[in-house]
């Protein structure tokens, strides 16, 4: 097999979304490991000719169920695009661990706790500044919480519009629940 082959072998396993850990290809196509180790003298060096970030294949299988979950949790509060095909692209090993445990990148999305009504959406319609402090207010008066992880698990969309707005959840907070002076 020539390199270019050996290349373009491992882009279509990649862009397939089939797993290119070592100990699976060994498995799956032993035929193209051999070429790759062949011809380029490692699995890892193969996958950097191929253009293929080699820590994260490797890391995909040191990440228990909890750790993908808490990293997605993560992805979410801090306003990464939550897209299944940007965060494979983003870190492989992530989404192939996620895909592993839950099946579905949306699944997983969904396992970690992230409310997937509320994660494609861009900033909500009508929703000003006036209306944010009123969304929040209106939270505290049903007994919801107002810790941003939480809000933004459960809303992205609108915690994250108002973490824009007010350029922090802290400020928010401050301008919907003002100090009152006595």
């Amino acid at each position: 097999m020539i390199r270019e082959a050996i290349i373009r072998k491992i882009v279509e396993r990649d862009l397939a979304g089939e797993s290119l850990r070592e100990n699976d290809l060994r498995r799956d196509d032993e035929l193209l490991l051999a070429a790759a180790i062949e011809d380029f003298g490692s699995w890892e060096t193969a996958l950097q000719y191929a253009g293929v970030n080699t820590r994260h294949v490797a890391h995909s299988r040191d990440l228990t169920q909890a750790r993908v979950e808490q990293q997605l949790r993560r992805l979410c509060t801090t306003g990464y695009d939550l897209g299944a095909m940007v965060n494979r692209s983003r870190d492989r090993g992530l989404y192939d661990a996620a895909l592993r445990y839950h099946g579905s990148w949306r699944a997983a999305l969904t396992a970690a706790g992230v409310n997937l009504a509320n994660v494609f959406r861009r900033r909500p319609d009508h929703f000003d500044r006036e209306a944010m402090i009123l969304w929040l207010r209106e939270r505290q008066v049903a007994g919801q919480t107002l810790i941003y992880s939480e809000v933004c698990l459960e809303n992205r969309a609108h915690a994250l519009a108002i973490r824009r707005e007010f350029r922090s959840w802290v400020k928010a907070i401050e301008a919907a629940f003002p100090p009152t002076d006595k």
